[in-house]
């Protein structure tokens, strides 16, 4: 029984290496190797990334889109105000230099904050 247990062995360690020989023969062999494959997974890995970059920048152009749309009308809002502003700070401008008092006092506080106002914008 112990020469069966030892062939068994053999025969086991022989197909193994049998096994590992066909391996290496075959990873050895004079095949040429070609490149295709690993340029086409680069290839195929970069385009899906500008694939991916390209979504999300469309995503967030969007998103700008909308935010600008909706900040329209504060916007005209805004711009309106200000040229109502400039038109009282214009008036009171024309005043001051016709000589209201009141109105060169509001024109001299708000030189002496740095804010020139210009009579001609109205």
């Amino acid at each position: 029984m112990a020469t069966t247990a030892t062939e068994a062995g053999h025969t086991a360690a022989s197909k193994r290496s049998a096994k590992r020989s066909r391996l290496r023969e075959r990873l050895a062999g004079d095949k040429p190797t070609s490149a295709f494959l690993p340029i086409l997974l680069v290839t195929c890995a970069i385009t899906g990334l500008l694939l991916i970059q390209a979504a999300q920048l469309y995503a967030d152009r969007s998103q700008l889109a909308e935010l600008r749309a909706s900040q329209r009308p504060a916007y005209k809002e805004a711009q309106r105000l200000q040229s109502q502003l400039e038109g009282v700070a214009a008036d009171t401008a024309v005043l001051a230099e016709q000589g209201n008092a009141n109105a060169k006092l509001i024109i001299e506080a708000l030189r002496s904050r740095g804010i020139n106002i210009d009579p001609t914008k109205r």
